[in-house]
Formats: structure tokens, sequence, C-alpha cells
């Protein structure tokens, strides 16, 4: 048996998704990856173009790092534009990790991952469920309850909680 055989090649997998802003069922699903995958990259993805988040691509990195330090360097966080299955060959992951809540999100994720194994075949996409007690909760849904000074202690780290309030201007 070579040396090549007997290494352990890295797996490295992509998180991507928009983050804004980032939210406990997000991270528990960075959570359960780090215990799949050697490496997760949490892939803050915006368009330059029309971006219409809350929150910058660099606000949502810092945000999303400061809620995974614990899991460093296991995790990590970073941002591009463009077609993930495109950032993942670029950085060598293997994988986009992807969470489904409902019937609605397979549908989606289903069709989305065949499109990616049609442009690139050597990256795959893994499935989680989300967390039962989180499955409802949604970017979009944070932002609005949040908007009416609502605190979500159970939805989202009090960092993010925080971040909101400035951003929103609530007391």
């Amino acid at each position: 048996m070579n040396n090549k055989s007997k290494e352990h090649s890295k797996s490295i997998a992509i998180y991507p998704g928009s983050f804004d802003p980032i939210h406990n069922g997000h991270i528990d699903i960075i959570r359960r990856s780090v215990t799949l995958f050697d490496e997760v990259i949490v892939a803050v993805a915006y368009n330059p173009h029309k971006d219409s988040a809350l929150f910058t691509p660099d606000e949502r990195v810092e945000m999303i790092r400061e809620c995974i330090k614990d899991l460093d360097p296991r995790a990590r966080v970073d941002k591009f534009s463009g077609l993930s299955v495109d950032y993942a060959e670029r950085i060598g992951a293997a994988v986009i990790i992807r969470s489904l809540r409902a019937v609605t999100d397979f549908d989606y994720e289903l069709q989305m991952a065949q499109m990616n194994k049609q442009m690139i075949n050597t990256v795959e996409t893994v499935f989680l469920f989300a967390n039962p007690k989180l499955f409802f909760t949604a970017s979009r849904l944070i932002k609005e309850v949040a908007s009416y000074g609502k605190r979500l202690p159970e939805l989202v780290p009090e960092i993010v909680m925080n971040r909101l309030r400035v951003k929103l201007k609530i007391d």
C-alpha cells in the first residue's frame, strides 16, 4: 500500500445561504455538519448587483463567526457571489449541505441539487433535516417579528438580536 492510499483525504463541505440573519436553525445544521465532515465552510451568498439583504455580506460573516467561534477550526465562514456549485469546486469542497424544513423545500432543493450535479458532477448535495423545534424558523420571519421589537431568544443568538435591534432602530 502506498502512502497516498494511507492518507485520509480531508472532507470539505460548504453550507451556502444568505444567512440574513443567521438563526438557531442554521447554527444547528452547522453544529451537526461538523460531526460529519472534516471542515465545514459556512458560505454567505450575495449578489453585488441586486442584493437586498438587511445586513451586508461582511456583517453577516462577522455575526456568523461570532456565533460559531467555538467550532473553529472545523467550521469557518467565507462569502461568495455566483453559483454555489462553482464556489464548492473552486475551493475543493466535495459536498454542498442543504437543510430541509418542509416538502416545499424538498421540491426546490432536489431541482437545485440535480442542476448542480448536471453542471459539476463531482460535487454532491447532502440534505439534513431541520431540528423539529426550529423547522418553522426563517430569516425573513425573524426580521419581520424583530421589526416589531419582539425578542427571539429561542430563535436567534443574542449577538444577532442585538444587531437586529441596531439595524432596525428598535429598542
